[in-house]
C-alpha cells in the first residue's frame, strides 16, 4: 500500500480526508456502483501489481519455482476480486498513513453516531463473551479518541501489517505469543479471525462454511484496541536539519491458520469446473487488498502434525491403532482422486476431506507455498520449522523480528519471548498414548516424501526433507 494523509486539526496537516466510497453500506447501491468501483481501482490495481511481479525477482537462490510438475494457477486480474468483494475495495483505501509503520488510515465518523455504541451492530458471530466485552469497553472512550479537525471526526483504522498463516499443530499459538510481547506489537482481539478464508470469525474446519458474511468493518473493528496503541505511542525524532519528525512504529497482526490452505470463502465461485482445480485463492484476494503484507509460515514433519492434529482434535475414544486406521483410508482417499485429478486438486478439494482429526492435505505443503510465491514475492513470506523454533526460539524469534524489521528487544520482554516455556504443549492424556505406530510412520513418510522433496527443492534447503527430525 502506498501512503496517504491524515485528518489533523494543525496547520500543517490541514487536509480535507480522503472520499470513502460506498460509506452507507447499501447493499444496492454496492452492486450499482461496482462497475464504477471497477474502473476506478481494477486498472490502477492490476498495473500496480504487474509492477510488483516485474520488481521482485523470483529466481534468487532462495527460492526455486522451477522444478514443479503442476502447474500454478489462479487469477491474478484485481478486477476479478473487485466483482466477487465490492464492499471490501470500497471500505479498504489504496492508500495508508505515510507515518505509520502498520498500514492505517482515518474513517470519518458521522456526527449522529459520535456518541452510539460503535459494535452494537457488528455481526461477530462466534466471537465469544471475551471479544465483546472488550468492544463494549472500546465503545466507552470511542469519541474521546477521535481525531477532529474543521472537516469532522475521524476513527483511525488498521490492518494487520503481518499475517502468522499457518499451519495447525506448528506452534502458531507459540510463536503469536512471543511476538506479541515484544514492545512494539500488539495482537488483535482474536488471534485467528479466519476472516479472510471462512467470512465470518468461525472455527470450522471441514464441509461448507456458513453463509453469514461478517463486513469487513467488523473485522477492521477486531484491530481498533490495537489501533489506538498505534496512534497513541509515537517515536519522534530530530532531522539532520533540526525539524521533528514523527513516526507511529507500532505494528498489529493475526494469526489465522486456515489463511494459507482453506480456500472455501467462496464455494463453487472459486472452482475451475473444466480444470478441477481452484480458478481463484484467498491468497489472490489478499495479494489485491494488501499487496505488501508479511506473511510468516510455520511447518513441521508433516507426519508429526498429523498425529498431533489428531490427538488434539479427536473427542472421545482416540488411540495409535484407530489413527493408523484413519491414516489408511485418507491416504486410500487420496490416491483415489489421484486417478482423475491432479495433485494439486485433490488438495483443496473442500469434500475430500471427511473428518478433521486426519487432514492429510495439509502436509503438502508445497502445493500451497508454490500458489503462494506465484503471488507473492519470497522477500514477504518467511518460511520456519517447529524442529528449529522449539530447539533454539532466541534464534527463530530474531529471525521474526529481522523479517518484521522490529528493534532488539531489552529487559523483561527478553524472558517472555526467548526463554518462556512452549505454549500449547501435548496434554498429559495425549502424552499417554504413545508415539504413532511404527507402520503408521511408515505409511505416512513413503506419503510425502516427494512432497517433501519438492517443497525442500522450492525452498532450496534440505532439513525441509526432515530426516533426522524427531516428534516435537
Amino acid at each position: 500500500m502506498t501512503s496517504a494523509n491524515t485528518p489533523d486539526s494543525s496547520p500543517r496537516l490541514g487536509l480535507k480526508p480522503r472520499p470513502r466510497l460506498f460509506s452507507g453500506h447499501r447493499p444496492a447501491l454496492v452492486a450499482f456502483l461496482s462497475l464504477a468501483l471497477l474502473c476506478a481501482y481494477g486498472w490502477k490495481w492490476s498495473v500496480g501489481q504487474r509492477w510488483a511481479v516485474e520488481t521482485y525477482d523470483t529466481s534468487a537462490s532462495s527460492l526455486n519455482t522451477s522444478n514443479s510438475g503442476e502447474k500454478t494457477r489462479g487469477t491474478t486480474d484485481n478486477r476479478h476480486m473487485v466483482r466477487l468483494e465490492p464492499e471490501i475495495f470500497a471500505e479498504i483505501p489504496r492508500e495508508t498513513l505515510p507515518d505509520f509503520k502498520n498500514p492505517c488510515w482515518y474513517e470519518k465518523v458521522p456526527e449522529t453516531k459520535l456518541d452510539s455504541n460503535p459494535y452494537k451492530t457488528g455481526k461477530y458471530c462466534n466471537s465469544g463473551g471475551k471479544t465483546m466485552k472488550t468492544l463494549n469497553g472500546l465503545s466507552k472512550h470511542f469519541r474521546d479518541r477521535l481525531k477532529h479537525n474543521e472537516t469532522g471526526y475521524f476513527r483511525l483504522r488498521c490492518l494487520p501489517y503481518f499475517y502468522i498463516i499457518g499451519m495447525p499443530k506448528c506452534g502458531t499459538s507459540d510463536l503469536y505469543y512471543r511476538l506479541t510481547q515484544h514492545p512494539a506489537v500488539v495482537g488483535g482481539l482474536k488471534k485467528e479471525p479466519h476472516y479472510w478464508t471462512r467470512k465470518c470469525f468461525y472455527n470450522q474446519m471441514t464441509g461448507v462454511i456458513p453463509s453469514v458474511t461478517v463486513p469487513v468493518q467488523d473485522y477492521l473493528d477486531l484491530f481498533d484496541g490495537a489501533a489506538w496503541s498505534i496512534q497513541s505511542r509515537v517515536n519522534k525524532r530530530l532531522t539532520s536539519s533540526g525539524q521533528e519528525v514523527v513516526n507511529h512504529d507500532v505494528i498489529t497482526g493475526e494469526a489465522s491458520v486456515s489463511t494459507l490452505y482453506d480456500n472455501r470463502r467462496w464455494g463453487p465461485e472459486s472452482w475451475d469446473v473444466s480444470t478441477n482445480e481452484p480458478a481463484v485463492l484467498v491468497v489472490n484476494l489478499l495479494r489485491a487488498v494488501q499487496p505488501h503484507a508479511k506473511f510468516i509460515l510455520t511447518i513441521r514433519d508433516p507426519a508429526e502434525r498429523l498425529y498431533s492434529e489428531y490427538l488434539y482434535f479427536t473427542q472421545g475414544k482416540k488411540s495409535a491403532a484407530k489413527f493408523h486406521e484413519d491414516v489408511i483410508i485418507a491416504v486410500d482417499g487420496f490416491n483415489a482422486c489421484l486417478k482423475n485429478d491432479s495433485v494439486r486438486s485433490c488438495t483443496y478439494q473442500p469434500n475430500l476431506v471427511k473428518t478433521r482429526s486426519v487432514r492429510l492435505q495439509l502436509g503438502l505443503y508445497e502445493v500451497y507455498l508454490r500458489d503462494w510465491f506465484s503471488v507473492f514475492p519470497p522477500e514477504q513470506i518467511l518460511v520456519q520449522r517447529l524442529e528449529d523454533h522449539s530447539k533454539n526460539p532466541r534464534v527463530t524469534m530474531t529471525r521474526v523480528f529481522e523479517f518484521l524489521r522490529l528493534g532488539p528487544v531489552q529487559g523483561k520482554s527478553q524472558k517472555a519471548i526467548f526463554t518462556s516455556k512452549k505454549g500449547h504443549a501435548r496434554r498429559s492424556q495425549d502424552v499417554r498414548l504413545g508415539p504413532m505406530l511404527p507402520k503408521t510412520r511408515q505409511i505416512l513418510d513413503e506419503f510425502y516424501r516427494p512432497h517433501n522433496r519438492r517443497l525442500a527443492a522450492l525452498l532450496n534447503d534440505t532439513r525441509f526433507l526432515w530426516l533426522k527430525d524427531g516428534s516435537v
